[in-house]
């Protein structure tokens, strides 16, 4: 049924939270020009570190810059280059994995090799290299994560679908005359899916956590408002304006935990509809 798992996923307590807490995060983001009191590199020295107001509902930053704005525009920044890490992640990960544990051979041989050597290389080292060698886009940077966080996805789907093509409703399905690309869209994505939607939550929160990082430590261009630079600029004036920590790390908090909450529950609702199948009875409805 064409509904029946957003049905699933809402019955769970948990899942329809998460789900409406990252619906809004994005919603607020998107729509940032619409309702964000004001211009995001706006300031207005004379106004620095005020407290909330009608105005501003969050205060003000130490160069009189509104933190809601900041907050809502570096969110776009924040969660777009998280976006751009796990796409690229996936791309990598998910076909070579698939197509390594299901053909074996050389392919996966090499592709083994070349996941182990770049899973030797400390992430963060090789981000600091790269933002000196490709300069301080923190875009470009986020390419380059989504390159180390691939071979997670392709370890992941590699060792499930290499037990999984062992199986006898898989071979069925090879003597029925199915072809390759058939039996693994039909029979091994449906094992495949649940963990990849756990390893999705799980590189989404380290995307968005090492950006926040490399902000927070001044690696960013800092031409934009991003989370990483208001915790950045937070930490700096701690001891006069504290609760400027607050609205960075609330938001980096909840995006994090609400990925979690979120990608459980789907898993759950992926596995309510039913496991793989079993037997031989699966290809003939193919």
């Amino acid at each position: 049924m064409r509904g029946g798992l957003p049905r699933r996923l809402l019955r769970n307590p948990l899942g329809a939270a998460s789900a409406g807490v990252l619906l809004l995060l994005v919603v607020a983001v998107l729509l940032a020009p619409l309702i964000a009191p004001q211009a995001p590199d706006a300031s207005a020295l004379g106004a620095a570190f005020e407290g909330p107001s009608a105005a501003h509902p969050l205060g003000m930053d130490s160069a009189g810059r509104d933190i809601l704005s900041r907050l809502l525009y570096g969110g776009r920044n924040t969660l777009g280059g998280a976006l751009i890490a796990l796409g690229v992640a996936l791309a990598l990960g998910v076909p070579t994995g698939l197509y390594a544990g299901y053909r074996a051979g050389w392919f996966d041989s090499a592709a083994n090799w070349a996941v182990n050597l770049v899973m030797a290389l400390p992430a963060m080292v090789v981000l600091l290299a790269s933002r000196a060698i490709l300069g301080p886009n923190v875009w470009v940077l986020m390419i380059v994560l989504g390159v180390l966080a691939a071979p997670s996805f392709f370890r992941l789907v590699r060792g499930i679908v290499a037990n999984v093509r062992k199986e006898l409703y898989v071979d069925a399905a090879k003597v029925s005359g199915l072809s390759d690309a058939r039996i693994v869209g039909r029979h091994i994505l449906i094992v495949v899916r649940g963990p990849v939607i756990i390893q999705v939550a799980l590189v989404a929160g380290i995307a968005i956590g090492l950006q926040a990082g490399l902000e927070f430590l001044g690696v960013g261009s800092g031409s934009s408002a991003t989370w990483g630079a208001m915790l950045n600029e937070a930490f700096q004036n701690i001891q006069r304006a504290p609760l400027l920590m607050l609205w960075p790390g609330l938001a980096l908090g909840i995006t994090n935990g609400a990925l979690v909450l979120l990608a459980g529950a789907l898993r759950d609702a992926l596995e309510e509809r039913g496991g793989p199948p079993a037997g031989g009875r699966s290809p003939r409805r193919a």
